[in-house]
């Protein structure tokens, strides 16, 4: 039995269909009110697949979904960067993660796949990318979701030294089909097609397709090595080469500005606390992903590739494939055409 966590969320879902294609027996931990569109929608789920009602947040739920499991997949995150409480966001990726590897201890599982984050990662530049070395320290990370994310590291590390074998694979930015959610990439896109992105900031970041990053997972399970991390990504693209894939694929013009990222933090932060003390709406660009955006965000992802075997398909297809799929379930506005 495998139990996957966030499994009603953009990466967790393909991972869920992976494995369920697979032929193994999924056990899917979601809470009561989760919307499960992303998985009760799929036609080609077999029976297989269960639920467990749970919480990250309740160790009970926990040691309840764990009876009988071999091996967990981790990816349930609070993974949006704006939030009306940093409280939430610590209680999920750094409590809750801490409660599953101590159920997972207990139970005897033979292997954890952590989802991580690039986000705790010192990004390099397209000459010179970042590998999975280069963890900066929590003082430099550039908010509360990095910072969660940084703590529940931390916690892989510890529960490694205990006994609980855990491998860590660190995302980068996935793009592709059923971002219901809109993660923050996907709120980009989105934003875009929708004509609510007047310019963008001058930047590199890497980028894969979102069922590449399903397959990394599970080659992950396979091959990975206790105790390490792998950088699941791709294509290191300027902003500028986003848009120029975006456009192409939207058939809409660019947006018209791109400005360097010290003229957008200011207003950012402005727009960060009108929201959270008047509006309570995420901003257009939230403070944390301006901060994050504001550095240069390329990663060498070879490691991934040589030692699991990390499929590198064609990144503009993935932003082609994410287009379709927002204008076919009605995301963009009427009055915004191809």
């Amino acid at each position: 039995m495998i139990l996957v966590t966030g499994s009603n969320g953009f990466v967790g879902s393909h991972v869920v269909r992976l494995l369920d294609r697979r032929g193994d027996r999924v056990r899917c931990l979601v809470r009561k009110n989760s919307n499960l569109v992303n998985l009760i929608g799929e036609k080609d789920l077999k029976c297989d697949v269960e639920f467990a009602y749970g919480d990250l947040r309740d160790p009970d739920s926990l040691k309840k979904a764990l009876v009988g499991v071999k091996t967990v997949y981790h990816l349930a995150s609070y993974v949006h960067l704006w939030y009306v409480s940093p409280k939430e966001v610590y209680d999920i990726n750094w409590t809750g993660t801490k409660n599953l590897f101590q159920a997972a201890l207990e139970e005897g599982v033979d292997k954890v796949i952590f989802t991580s984050t690039a986000a705790i990662l010192k990004g390099g530049t397209k000459a010179d990318p970042a590998d999975e070395r280069a963890v900066l320290g929590l003082d430099k990370m550039p908010g509360h979701y990095a910072r969660s994310k940084w703590l529940a590291d931390q916690e892989a590390i510890k529960y490694v030294k205990a006994g609980l074998p855990i491998v860590t694979v660190s995302l980068t930015t996935p793009v592709g089909e059923g971002d219901y959610n809109l993660t923050p990439p996907g709120k980009m896109i989105l934003d875009y097609l929708n004509g609510r992105l007047p310019g963008y900031i001058d930047t590199v970041i890497n980028y894969i397709d979102v069922e590449d990053v399903a397959v990394g997972h599970l080659l992950a399970e396979k091959k990975a090595k206790i105790g390490e991390r792998y950088i699941l990504g791709a294509d290191n693209l300027t902003l500028d080469e986003v848009f120029d894939i975006l456009s192409k694929a939207a058939g809409k013009p660019k947006p018209a500005m791109k400005f360097p990222p010290a003229l957008f933090l200011p207003l950012g932060f402005i727009s960060q606390k009108v929201c959270e003390y008047i509006t309570h709406k995420e901003p257009l660009i939230p403070w944390e992903g301006l901060r994050l955006g504001g550095k240069p965000f390329a990663f060498d992802c070879s490691k991934a590739v040589k030692e699991l075997g990390l499929p590198q398909s064609d990144i503009g297809n993935a932003f082609r494939k994410s287009v379709d799929w927002f204008y076919s379930k009605g995301y963009v506005k009427s009055g915004e055409k191809r």
